[in-house]
């Protein structure tokens, strides 16, 4: 089966607005997909869901122009993020969740990622995120990120859609 995916621009600058939905998304993500939230600098998070697990990863300094402080590498540690551990060529922040995942589950894991994004990486907004995400088996509904309006639709004169 050929892989799909779908790319957009999320079209909110409410944080709650934004983690809402991100804990909509996550819990309807079958297995093998993966989700991506980008802005500049190469400050992301990235979702995968497989079969027992859902993992994401959020940036870790080895990919950042600047490292991040030691206060919002405290904050991360705080929403339970594990730090990358680079003698084992773990590079990321990390955190897995077992299922059976509860809605609660759901809605922490966005609210960790949404505060990682925002408070520790320093993204403004959600409207500063790009999403894709893929899969092998299905097309995957990312709407509840980046709904379909003409702001989120891609300008083929810019590079960076």
């Amino acid at each position: 089966m050929g892989t799909r995916s779908q790319r957009e621009k999320v079209v909110t600058t409410d944080w709650d607005v934004f983690v809402h939905g991100l804990a909509g998304c996550l819990a309807k993500l079958p297995s093998r997909a993966t989700v991506i939230l980008l802005a500049t600098g190469n400050r992301y998070v990235q979702f995968q869901q497989f079969d027992i697990t859902l993992s994401a990863e959020l940036t870790g300094d080895y990919y950042l122009a600047e490292p991040i402080s030691d206060s919002a590498a405290q904050l991360l540690r705080d929403l339970g993020w594990t730090p990358p551990a680079l003698q084992r060529e773990i590079e990321n922040w990390r955190r897995t969740l077992r299922w059976p995942i509860t809605r609660s589950g759901f809605e922490e894991l966005a609210r960790s990622a949404a505060r990682g994004l925002h408070e520790a990486l320093g993204v403004p907004t959600p409207d500063d995120l790009r999403v894709s995400g893929w899969t092998e088996t299905t097309a995957l509904d990312l709407s509840a990120l980046a709904p379909v309006t003409p702001r989120s639709l891609p300008n083929p004169a810019r590079s960076d859609q």
